[in-house]
């Protein structure tokens, strides 16, 4: 089997927002073929924020995630530097990873 790079690209963007973590995005904008994004979406609800006991897709904390071209952009709300920020982008990373094993991932913070 070939080895893909896999890189976490994380782009800092200013302080906490609206809640501890970050605003709220109840839409998230999904882009992909419908069944991997279900497929991930469903992955990411194991990424938890210990401090609430909640994971990430029920706080709202997905502002986006686009599936494409042998790439996976996830952008989270939080700011990197709020909390177990930095954690819980590693834990998202990770599951990416996982669950899109021949595709390169990239988790960003929204501006």
């Amino acid at each position: 089997m070939k080895e893909h790079s896999r890189t976490i690209m994380i782009q800092p963007q200013g302080g906490c927002a609206v809640t501890a973590m970050g605003p709220r995005c109840p839409s998230p904008v999904l882009s992909g073929a419908d069944e991997q994004i279900r497929l991930v979406m469903a992955s990411l609800r194991q990424v938890v924020d210990s401090g609430a006991g909640r994971s990430i897709v029920d706080l709202q904390l997905v502002k986006s995630l686009r599936i494409e071209g042998g790439e996976a952009e996830l952008t989270v709300s939080f700011a990197p530097h709020c909390g177990p920020a930095m954690a819980l982008a590693e834990q998202a990373f990770q599951t990416l990873r996982r669950a899109l094993p021949d595709t390169d991932i990239y988790v960003r913070h929204a501006e």
